[in-house]
């Protein structure tokens, strides 16, 4: 019988659940050398411990042995661990597929979501063939056929410097768990759709956390839960004049200059004051 991707879920699943491999060696009674070798592919374990891996990763026997896990997003993820609240986090976290249009060339529209559709789109218009047959949509010479974009309307100041009004194009993320940290995101949530620089700890903590472009704005949480559709940032449109007016990273750096200079000042005053002591 072959185990086809047993090697490469066990250390998935480990890392997933924050696990060492003493902790789950000791856990399923067997010794840590034969879990390295379980999770390298140079040995098999027998039935009866790969139950004992399954039930500590709360998956399947079948899922741990024949399922590539490491290609799941990670709402497929969460839907397979077994226990008590799997048919609540079903309703919440169902698998789908995106909804999209094409136009009669048999190519697929770019949607836009304006401004006032933003909430119904949160609101469950994601997920409803009329209301995104229904949006506008438009073509872009210089993008990827084999991609799928949208474009979204930015709310409030915390995008600066991407000014209040503008609309960003995202490319869809169908595998959450290959966002890397520092990638900027159009994040689609059950609150409404922000432009953000991700921190992804989906697979230790089950959650990303979210960084305003703005630096007045702490970081935040955003759980797997509460996300409904990730999407790679591509590029910003504005309508907006450049403003000649310097741009908030210089004014912050200049702070930081003036910042380095005082403390510079104060150092040497506190050295002339010890000489004259």
């Amino acid at each position: 019988m072959k185990f086809m991707h047993l090697a490469g879920n066990l250390v998935f699943l480990r890392q997933h659940w924050g696990l060492s491999q003493s902790e789950v060696a000791s856990t399923i009674g067997i010794s840590r050398p034969s879990l390295i070798a379980y999770e390298k592919g140079a040995a098999k374990p027998t039935i009866e411990t790969a139950g004992g891996l399954a039930s500590l990763y709360k998956v399947t026997i079948d899922t741990l042995l024949y399922r590539d896990l490491t290609q799941l997003s990670p709402p497929q993820i969460e839907l397979l661990f077994e226990g008590p609240d799997i048919a609540q986090r079903g309703q919440t976290l169902r698998i789908r597929e995106l909804i999209h249009t094409i136009g009669d060339d048999k190519e697929e529209n770019i949607e836009m979501v304006p401004v006032k559709a933003a909430m119904g789109y949160c609101q469950g218009g994601f997920n409803d063939e009329v209301f995104i047959a229904e949006l506008p949509w438009f073509r872009l010479p210089f993008v990827s056929k084999d991609r799928k974009y949208r474009l979204f309307p930015t709310i409030g100041d915390s995008m600066l410097p991407i000014p209040e009004g503008s609309y960003v194009l995202g490319e869809y993320i169908e595998k959450w768990n290959t966002i890397k940290d520092g990638t900027g995101v159009v994040v689609v949530s059950k609150e409404g759709i922000v432009v953000k620089k991700a921190i992804n700890e989906l697979a230790r903590n089950g959650r990303l956390i979210l960084h305003s472009l703005n630096p007045m704005y702490q970081p935040y949480e955003m759980p797997v839960d509460d996300i409904l559709e990730l999407w790679r940032f591509e590029l910003y449109m504005s309508r907006a004049f450049p403003d000649p007016e310097p741009p908030l990273s210089a004014i912050l750096s200049e702070m930081r200059r003036l910042q380095d200079g005082l403390a510079d000042l104060q150092s040497g005053q506190e050295k002339i004051l010890e000489r004259v002591q």
